[in-house]
């Protein structure tokens, strides 16, 4: 009987789509996001694989970030409009000089450095990822969000640094090992992770608005 009713209102949240009301618990909801971000931007997995390179092995090594994966967490445990909040707060707590929560420090500055493109990406990555699951969480939406969300950080992330690279005139070579390093490499892991991050977050989601209303 309890199974019944819980699958009913489960069911009842997402015919009605409504957006999620705010209340005390959405607010600590958005600050353990927005905390979950910040570890992640200090957080680093090691990657190290082989790649045959005419007939030899080149040993490529490079550390891993989290960030897009619980950008997309947040959209899909948020969607998009209080996504787009936890997100907006983050990017204005790292742009002022008390909170350094960006890999390289904060502050106003930051956004001539080579990464901010990615982080600025968040916002649009956020709003796009969470409408495409936000009216049928179908598993077609959930990796065309994951897809649109990912690739929408590294092509903007792409066209801001190589803009401040050529403001810098940058070698071309910089750019393409900048490029190569910072998104090609690592496209792969984000997709993957960001897809995991997408379902835990929707069934978390489920869970906590079940009880919250």
């Amino acid at each position: 009987m309890m199974n019944k009713r819980v699958k009913a209102e489960i069911k009842k949240f997402h015919s009605e789509n409504h957006r999620i009301k705010f209340c005390l618990g959405t607010l600590a909801i958005i600050t353990g996001c927005i905390v979950l971000l910040v570890i992640a931007t200090f957080t680093q997995i090691k990657i190290n694989f082989n790649i045959p390179e005419n007939s030899v092995y080149t040993y490529l090594k490079f550390e891993y970030i989290p960030q897009i994966p619980v950008v997309l967490f947040i959209a899909a445990l948020l969607g998009e409009y209080w996504g787009l909040i936890a997100i907006l707060i983050y990017i204005i707590l790292g742009l002022t000089p008390f909170f350094p929560v960006f890999a390289l420090g904060g502050g106003m500055p930051y956004i001539f450095q080579y990464n901010f493109g990615y982080i600025f990406a968040y916002i649009f990555a956020v709003i796009f990822a969470g409408k495409e699951i936000k009216h049928k969480p179908s598993m077609v939406n959930i990796i065309l969000s994951v897809l649109s969300g990912v690739f929408i950080i590294h092509i903007i992330g792409i066209l801001y640094m190589s803009a401040i690279a050529l403001l810098r005139h940058d070698s071309f070579d910089f750019i393409v090992n900048w490029i190569y390093y910072q998104s090609i490499a690592k496209l792969l892991y984000d997709i993957v992770f960001s897809f995991i991050a997408v379902l835990i977050g929707l069934g978390i989601r489920k869970l906590l608005w079940l009880f919250m209303g």
